[in-house]
Formats: structure tokens, C-alpha cells, sequence
């Protein structure tokens, strides 16, 4: 692993990587095209990323894969996120990254625990829905007209006014091995990644 994290026992993340790999799911979210934008939209504001092999870029975002990390920036915020073994752990600007996945059952789909960005989170990841916090914002999502889309709020402190949201990834992303899908929409949906 090349990121610069500290490594803790047992901090895990599989994250949402291990939802939407399962054939079930990628017919349920939406898709734009093999080579199309990852798309969030929020409270009136949009990003859209291009996933070009090793590189994820659009305003703000210049990430690339170095090794098992997704190592770069957001925002003007460092990124170094990295994956092993199950685990994600590194650094988002001045905070860390270390969370643990946890197995929802009978229901399928996962429960995410920990903090991203040093921020408390604890998110759902199912077929469905998404559900939960992560990084300093709350969502609650579900999959409509071929994409994740509902409401989300971010804590005080940060810059992002409380509305509807809307998630829809290209199927480049939903190809990504695991570990490195559970990076990339992790940082998506943290608070740092629109203007």
C-alpha cells in the first residue's frame, strides 16, 4: 500500500465497491455509458468525473492510482486513500480514513463503520438504497428512474446547504476491483467533493 495512513487493526472498508459489484445491482443503477460521468448532483450543484484508466479528473478533482491508493487531490484538500486486504484506510486533507464493513443479514448489502475524513460515519449500502452518513453528510437515497436519488445534509461547518441528491455511475466504475471502487465513491460522496 503506497498511502501514508496510519494502519489499524481491523479497520475495514469494502465498502460500497462490494454492493455494486453484484449483477443484481449494476441493473439497478444507473449507468452512463461504458466511458460516461460519474454524476453527483446536489442541492443545485453538479460535478461530473471522468474515470479514464489510472485517473479520475473534473473541476476541483485530480486523482490517480498509485498502486493500491487513489492518491491526488479534491478540492483543494490532499487525498491519499488506499486499499488492502479489505481495508481502506489513509488521509483526506487533514483527516483519516478508517472505517469497518459490516455484513448486513438476512438483508444483503453492507454497514459501513468509522470515520471517513475524521468525521463520524455509519452507512448502509444496499441494492436499493443508500442510507446513513459518511464523511460529514446524511443520506438517504434510493434507486429511481435508474440511479441512486433522494435527500442528503451535511453537518454544521460545512459549506453544503441541505437537498435532494442524485448518484449515477458509469459502468467503468461499477467494473473497478473492490477495493478500489469503495475509495472512489467514498470520496464522491463525502462532503468535500462539490464546489
Amino acid at each position: 500500500m503506497t498511502h501514508t495512513g496510519v494502519r489499524r487493526p481491523g479497520a475495514v472498508l469494502g465498502a460500497v465497491g462490494l454492493l455494486l459489484a453484484s449483477a443484481a445491482v449494476q441493473a439497478q443503477v444507473a449507468v452512463a455509458g461504458k466511458g460516461g460521468p460519474i454524476r453527483l448532483e446536489a442541492a443545485g450543484q453538479s460535478v461530473a468525473l471522468s474515470l479514464d484508466g489510472d485517473t479520475v479528473r473534473g473541476p476541483g478533482v485530480e486523482l490517480r492510482r498509485r498502486g493500491d491508493a487513489w492518491v491526488g487531490q479534491v478540492r483543494g484538500s490532499d487525498v491519499d486513500v488506499g486499499w488492502d486486504s479489505g481495508s481502506l484506510l489513509g488521509r483526506v486533507g487533514e483527516g483519516t480514513v478508517a472505517l469497518q464493513v459490516l455484513e448486513r443479514t438476512p438483508e444483503p448489502g453492507l454497514r459501513l463503520e468509522g470515520n471517513f475524513a475524521s468525521q463520524p460515519s455509519s452507512l448502509v449500502v444496499a441494492p436499493f438504497a443508500i442510507a446513513g452518513s459518511l464523511g460529514g453528510c446524511d443520506y438517504t437515497l434510493s434507486v429511481t428512474a435508474g440511479r441512486y436519488a433522494g435527500w442528503r445534509t451535511c453537518q454544521p461547518g460545512t459549506h453544503l446547504a441541505p437537498g435532494p441528491v442524485s448518484l449515477t455511475l458509469p459502468e467503468d466504475v461499477l467494473a473497478l476491483d473492490t477495493g478500489e471502487k469503495a475509495a472512489l465513491l467514498a470520496l464522491v460522496l463525502s462532503e468535500r467533493m462539490l464546489p
